[in-house]
């Protein structure tokens, strides 16, 4: 008898083993690898209605609408302590009502709030784990005049987690930034940014990119923006670090080429000198979250952000508003040649992502 349990716990066990060496070869041989620079064009055709900025003040709109998958009601498995490995049955993915009212919701924010460009993060084109809702259509739709741009940083053929809910997996990824503008960019680039995660880590994981328009002003003067989503999960930081030096080396060439500079994105990490405790008084101790340091841009570059408003929450749980903590970690990067002149969160009540939007109006100078 004791010898058939041990045949059966073997079979069970080479089972396993053969089930992790079969999800990892088939990442490798699927990974997605994009590589430098590449030009982009307008999604589905479309343009803007206005070829050139002609007026001084300009308005813009950073927001990670979360996939649709992370409103107020919903949380992601992941951020779970046993995430990783295992979470409750039906919980991968939120339910397809869920997501279409999510997604809904970012139509209903996009509408309702004119800014002459957004920058929208995890816009899922194709993915299990948002039912496939085409948001980058849904976008389009809410500022048909507006030309359209989407740059890919997550293609993965399957995502294997929870490890031990085969028949339950994240699944297929088809998501990543896009912008949407009021003025017609002369071109548009899909940049990639350095770093990543060993391997298998790095196979099913985002492959962080920045996308970059240059839209002409009125007197041959040039705007460029940027919409990057940096790095998550990232323990030390390192990665994010290699982007962020990335970034900076780009913007920084840009501005001393005369041109305008603005950075809209996900930093998934705080401003330099953002209070965190402000927004979590109850909370006496903790493990603050990444900053950018004081020093990292040369004095005159503007980090414009509403420190009233929670821009992320804590997303391991649905949103309680009385318990739920909250941080900054969406904002912009303005060069010295731009006034702000507003900068206003949009709050939400996290009902539609677990980020919320960032308004900002800035003058060219």
């Amino acid at each position: 008898m004791l010898r058939k349990l041990f045949k059966f716990l073997g079979y069970i066990a080479l089972f396993f083993v053969l089930y992790i060496v079969g999800f990892l070869v088939f990442g490798t041989l699927t990974d997605w690898q994009p590589e430098g620079t590449q030009t982009i064009t307008e999604s589905n055709g479309q343009t803007a209605a206005e070829p050139i900025i002609n007026d001084s003040i300009i308005s813009l709109m950073t927001w990670n609408v979360g996939y649709g998958g992370i409103g107020d009601k919903d949380f992601f498995f992941y951020n779970q302590a046993a995430g990783f490995w295992w979470t409750k049955p039906g919980t991968v993915r939120m339910s397809e009502e869920r997501v279409k009212s999510n997604v809904v919701g970012q139509e209903v924010t996009l509408k309702g709030n004119p800014a002459d460009i957004y920058l929208l993060q995890e816009i899922d084109t194709a993915a299990r784990r948002s039912h496939y809702t085409n948001q980058l259509a849904v976008a389009r739709k809410s500022r048909p005049d507006y030309a359209a741009h989407f740059a890919a940083n997550f293609k993965s053929k399957r995502v294997p987690l929870p490890i031990f809910q085969p028949w339950d997996h994240y699944g297929d990824v088809v998501g990543g930034l896009v912008s949407l503008s009021r003025f017609q960019p002369t071109s548009a680039e899909r940049i990639q940014l350095p770093g990543e995660y060993g391997w298998p880590t790095k196979l099913f994981q985002l492959d962080r990119c920045a996308l970059r328009q240059v839209i002409p002003v009125r007197g041959g003067k040039e705007l460029v923006v940027y919409n990057v989503h940096f790095s998550a999960y990232d323990a030390d930081g390192n990665i994010r670090k290699q982007q962020m030096a990335k970034i900076k080396e780009l913007i920084l060439a840009d501005y001393e080429a005369g041109r305008y500079v603005a950075v809209g994105a996900d930093w998934n990490q705080m401003p330099p000198g953002f209070d965190w405790f402000s927004m979590n008084p109850t909370v006496r101790t903790t493990q603050l979250p990444f900053a950018i340091d004081f020093e990292f841009m040369p004095p005159g570059w503007q980090y414009a952000y509403d420190p009233t408003v929670g821009t992320n929450r804590s997303s391991a749980a649905p949103y309680d508003k009385f318990k739920t903590r909250r941080k900054v970690i969406d904002f912009f990067l303005l060069s010295p040649n731009l006034r702000i002149k507003k900068v206003q969160g949009i709050e939400q009540e996290f009902r539609y992502s677990d980020h919320q939007p960032v308004y900002v109006e800035v003058e060219l100078l």
